[in-house]
């Protein structure tokens, strides 16, 4: 019996190897040569991404594939990268990213349910005037409650993701959420506590490339996941507001207040049949806004405060600038905003240095996708971006482009997607939350360099965290000590 379940287990790894290696009809990119059957250049890649893909760069160019996890993925890097996102109709964004987090799965949702988020972002936030200064209000009772007249803190994201949260919460449910604690503490860590359920290695794919998600699908269904907990905690909490508000329009007519935060538009957009709004509509949309928004956007401040401290040399130029501001206009309205324009190019500067080394995944959803040098790919396949690769492009950012240097960025906002710069994205499809983002961490760096004098306990070079592909922040800890002035602050 051993033998012949042995057997089996050979035949079927190989088979798993023939489908892997069978020969393509289309002109591929060069697949890099590795050493074990099945595994590939998993392990290989892992232990060190960026050192992997330079030598795989000066290897084979801007363009290669690699066996990963069960399928060949294709990376470009600065010469063809731009026909992935030229080409938007061949190449989707969600598909590619569905792969490794189906959100529709997870909330239970058919697939494609979320593709009008990118939509609802674009509308919702067109205008940042609109939460200006409910944001600033939100943002100082944060840092006053969490790190006050000064603190230790360690690790520093977790920290952030609660001031972070707060202001978020204020823009999508309303600011009366605010004062909230168990809501506030869903919108901070609902998406951080995610990590142990995703970072199990996609181990399963070696038998079956797919077979991973659906694992990870049916845990997320079936089992008590963070998911369902934060989402019947977001469903009590905005149930009531949902049912009076209903009320109160009902009863005022045309004197009604309109409420002015996301979650009455997405109310307005759910509506169905006998003007009942679909509650459950509005709550996983909600989560899908906490996704996007309050990781990436903690993040991007921790980092900015790492590079602060990095980079003595600029910080006398960005607090001159940011007590100019505050002189000028205490209110700090959005044109104030708009002239903090070294700050600008320091968080440009940050976003440069600290994207992930691969990011963007595109998968191609026609037949045969022919690059402009020649090289085709099939339908189905991942194509990842090599995002190190562009912002160390020493052609765009001089002979030593892993300096920090916020004059690159002169004349060019850090909203602003480019060819050198994508951490947005680009084209068409770029991220259309980076003006709330940007606006936050701007906010935030002001609060903080006017209020705060930060160092790190060590006092050496801060290193960021690395996750394979991924930049972190760092867990060391910081020391923010209450400057002597009076605290700053909004004549609101």
């Amino acid at each position: 019996m051993i033998s012949i379940i042995g057997g089996l287990i050979t035949i079927l790894i190989g088979f798993i190897w023939f489908r892997t290696l069978r020969k393509s009809s289309l002109n591929e990119p060069p697949l890099v040569p590795y050493k074990y059957p099945l595994i590939g250049h998993t392990f290989e890649y892992y232990k060190d991404v960026p050192g992997f893909l330079k030598k795989c760069q000066e290897e084979y160019g801007e363009i290669f594939s690699l066996y990963i996890w069960g399928c060949i993925q294709t990376y470009v890097g600065n010469d063809i990268y731009s026909d992935v996102f030229k080409k938007h109709q061949e190449f989707n964004f969600q598909d590619a990213f569905s792969e490794i987090f189906p959100i529709d799965d997870f909330l239970n949702r058919p697939p494609l349910f979320f593709k009008p988020v990118i939509n609802h972002v674009k509308e919702f936030f067109q205008d940042m005037s609109r939460f200006n200064e409910l944001m600033q209000k939100e943002l100082i009772i944060s840092f006053n409650e969490l790190i006050g007249n000064g603190k230790v803190v360690q690790p520093l994201l977790p920290i952030l993701q609660h001031i972070i949260a707060r202001p978020i919460a204020a823009t999508i449910v309303g600011k009366d959420f605010c004062v909230d604690k168990e809501l506030l503490d869903t919108f901070s860590n609902l998406t951080a506590e995610l990590g142990p359920w995703l970072s199990v290695p996609p181990l399963l794919n070696f038998i079956y490339f797919g077979l991973h998600r659906r694992y990870i699908s049916c845990k997320f269904r079936y089992l008590n996941n963070p998911i369902k907990i934060h989402r019947k905690t977001i469903i009590s909490k905005i149930t009531p507001v949902i049912e009076q508000r209903i009320a109160d329009q009902k009863k005022f007519g045309d004197s009604w207040e309109r409420p002015d935060d996301v979650m009455q538009d997405l109310m307005e957009k759910s509506v169905q049949e006998l003007n009942v709004v679909d509650i459950s509509y509005v709550t996983d949309f909600i989560i899908c806004f906490i996704f996007a928004s309050v990781h990436n956007t903690s993040v991007t401040l921790g980092q900015c405060i790492s590079e602060y401290l990095n980079n003595p040399e600029y910080q006398k130029d960005l607090l001159e600038e940011a007590e100019k501001i505050h002189d000028e206009d205490k209110k700090l309205s959005p044109d104030a905003t708009n002239k903090m324009v070294k700050l600008d190019h320091f968080i440009k500067e940050t976003l440069r240095l600290n994207r992930h080394d691969v990011s963007l995944p595109h998968k191609n959803l026609s037949e045969v996708f022919t690059f402009t040098n020649g090289y085709q790919i099939p339908k189905g396949r991942i194509v990842q971006v090599v995002t190190r690769h562009i912002h160390h492009n020493s052609t765009t950012y001089g002979p030593n482009p892993e300096k920090f240097n916020p004059d690159h960025h002169v004349k060019s906002p850090a909203t602003r997607p480019e060819r050198n710069f994508l951490a947005f994205g680009m084209g068409k499809n770029a991220c259309p939350g980076r003006y709330f983002a940007i606006n936050e961490v701007k906010l935030s760096m002001h609060y903080i360099l006017l209020n705060y004098n930060v160092r790190n306990a060590s006092g050496k070079y801060i290193e960021q965290k690395r996750k394979g592909e991924n930049v972190l922040v760092s867990d060391e800890a910081f020391i923010f000590e209450r400057k002597d002035k009076t605290p700053y602050t909004h004549e609101f």
